[in-house]
């Protein structure tokens, strides 16, 4: 399988070509091939997700080596590896790598690394910005601003598979459906979605308070300071921590409340507001718009599982409403 297809920065059988640019992209300052008679081929394919990047490398039919230096990149790096698998020796230890075997990296520190016919993707996660996505779930009041990970990852687990299956989502949806977009609803969207599965899905030093946190009672005027600013603003990019700060709370607290009052979460109650602004533009279209046009202008991007939800909601699909049109 392709992935990352449409956002290919290198292709390439040389070598020193390849060196060159993984230095740039990956703090990468060694790439050997070894032993037996290879077949060198390498693709790598990079995109920006807000502020992280999402990018994909394969190597071919080849056996290498790695090196990475120390640096001051203050930032983690997740593998998941798709093909082949290897050894990692990182922080005095050796991991094993493979499909059902992923890792962390602390940029900060040298690795080593001996991969066969080895392909991942890659994710680089500045510190500072899950440190603020994780502030944001426990509310300012959280001590743990620094989330340490377990370096090796668990990918055949439940948590490990719901990761593997959300990054493979959002690489699709990339590639796909927001190719050159800069729709700013669903990126920022996509962008809280990973860091959020992250956080909540792989062991780390905040996993204890992040899963078991004392929930507060519901208070009215959290749930109704968010509530108002979803409605007033459900045209603009709204993030978990957008609504946090307008309903000074946590997001779990925030949830609790909204669950006890809708009965649903901050984020499905956002969703229904922006199917009933798609309701609307649909009823009151010219001709010539689109479902598809519509469902983005309201942070939709997959026309087939915006029709699922607007015909949970409403009954009917998004097509019968627009034929409705005056």
């Amino acid at each position: 399988m392709t992935y990352l297809e449409n956002h290919q920065v290198l292709s390439s059988r040389d070598l020193n070509e390849t060196r060159a640019l993984l230095a740039d992209l990956n703090s990468i300052d060694s790439l050997d091939l070894i032993e037996r008679p290879a077949f060198f081929d390498v693709a790598v394919r990079v995109t920006a997700l807000g502020d992280l990047q999402v990018l994909h490398s394969s190597f071919g039919d080849c056996r290498i080596q790695l090196r990475t230096p120390e640096s001051d990149n203050d930032a983690l790096f997740m593998i998941i590896p798709t093909e082949g698998g290897g050894t990692v020796q990182h922080q005095g230890r050796d991991y094993t790598i493979s499909t059902r075997r992923g890792l962390i990296r602390d940029m900060r520190m040298p690795l080593f690394a001996d991969e066969d016919r080895f392909a991942c993707f890659g994710v680089r996660l500045p510190k500072d910005i899950l440190s603020k996505h994780c502030r944001m779930l426990l509310g300012n009041d959280g001590s743990a601003t620094d989330p340490g990970f377990e370096i090796s990852l668990d990918l055949a687990s439940a948590p490990g598979r719901h990761v593997c299956n959300t990054l493979n989502y959002i690489a699709q949806a990339l590639d796909g459906p927001l190719l050159n977009s800069d729709n700013s609803i669903v990126l920022s969207g996509l962008q809280d979605l990973l860091l959020t599965n992250i956080l909540m899905m792989l062991p780390n030093s905040c996993s204890e308070l992040l899963h078991g946190q004392t929930k507060s009672n519901a208070v009215p005027h959290y749930v109704k300071r968010a509530r108002d600013y979803i409605h007033a603003h459900a045209h603009t990019p709204i993030t978990l921590e957008t609504l946090v700060q307008h309903a000074d709370c946590g997001y779990r607290t925030l949830q609790t409340a909204f669950n006890a009052a809708y009965g649903i979460s901050p984020m499905a109650y956002l969703k229904s507001v922006r199917l009933s602004h798609a309701y609307k533009d649909l009823l009151d279209s010219e001709d010539g718009a689109s479902v598809a046009e519509i469902a983005m202008k309201w942070g939709f991007a997959h026309a087939g599982r915006f029709s699922q939800s607007y015909a949970r909601q409403f009954g009917v699909l998004p097509s019968e409403t627009l034929r409705k049109r005056h």
